[in-house]
């Protein structure tokens, strides 16, 4: 009406007795009221309605089928153009994209120094390590070891209730402290976020230990530390119950003794870890036939 009677009256004085204000005017004036144009203004309502609808689950190709459902003509393309000028982002899209933001700026993980070659000769040079957990009336218990390739003597572990980078930290501690770790060893394990830590990595980087991983979902790229705990589990804690957390870490602490003092291990010719681990460190054949004390 303003547009019709602005020859014959001030656009103020039609826009106070209409009630509208005057910039309100001039900005609708200056848009496009082409049928094309109003087309897309009558789309735009309806995108906008269908993506709230689905609780801002849908992309343009659902948003799309569901137009086509009310009989609305239109191709995805057009559909996916009004989405992105709305700034509307499926919620399942803008997961990813922050999951894969974290992962681009997150340090790249260690390469594979081992490529599954367990057989080592030279004691505390290839570890490995792993985390297995132990159901209790407490609730669960986690088990983190360091193993010797060289030896497969178990050179520590650590228990707790949670499974966090200070425990896998206290297993490489305790191995550390037996003196078979030389400098420039190899740390090998999975991608668990307990050895992607940052404070994993400074306890490794400075105590001159590098930092092994195999590939993603590769179970056989640490057999060795896989196998040692379907051993602990088979031959010991599967046929026990534990009331508490404390007589299953006991438990776990008197199957490691046996396992490197007295269980035979056939990858070593049938001789014990601790057998294994004195006749490599030995620079005396005849002491090194000696078997360690139990």
């Amino acid at each position: 009406m303003i547009a019709r009677l602005k020859a014959d009256y001030p656009v103020f004085y039609l826009c106070q007795k209409l009630g509208v204000s005057t910039s309100g005017y001039y900005e609708w004036e200056g848009r496009d009221h082409s049928p094309r144009a109003q087309r897309r203004s009558s789309l735009t309502a309806r995108v906008l309605g269908k993506f709230a609808a689905s609780c801002q689950a849908s992309g343009y190709r659902k948003v799309t089928a569901a137009l086509h459902r009310d009989g609305i003509a239109v191709n995805r393309k057009t559909v996916a153009s009004i989405m992105a000028e709305l700034g509307l982002i499926p919620l399942a899209a803008v997961a990813a994209f922050k999951t894969a933001n974290q992962r681009s700026s997150r340090t790249a993980d260690p390469v594979d120094l081992v490529d599954r070659v367990f057989a080592q000769t030279t004691p505390g040079a290839f570890l490995v390590g792993d985390i297995t957990y132990v159901h209790t009336g407490e609730g669960w218990l986690y088990v983190a070891t360091v193993i010797d390739l060289a030896s497969r003597m178990v050179l520590g572990h650590a228990s707790g209730k949670r499974q966090t980078a200070q425990l896998v930290i206290r297993a490489l501690r305790r191995a550390i402290a037996t003196g078979n770790v030389p400098p420039g060893a190899v740390f090998h394990s999975d991608h668990g976020s307990q050895y992607r830590a940052r404070s994993f990595a400074r306890f490794c980087g400075k105590r001159g230990i590098l930092r092994s991983m195999g590939a993603r979902m590769q179970c056989w790229d640490n057999a060795v530390a896989e196998s040692f705990f379907s051993k602990l589990k088979n031959e010991r804690l599967t046929w026990l119950s534990f009331p508490s957390r404390q007589t299953a870490i006991a438990e776990v602490a008197d199957y490691i003794d046996h396992y490197n003092h007295h269980r035979p291990h056939q990858t070593l010719g049938y001789a014990t870890p601790a057998e294994t681990l004195t006749r490599l460190t030995s620079p005396d054949p005849e002491a090194a036939a000696i078997p360690a004390a139990a």
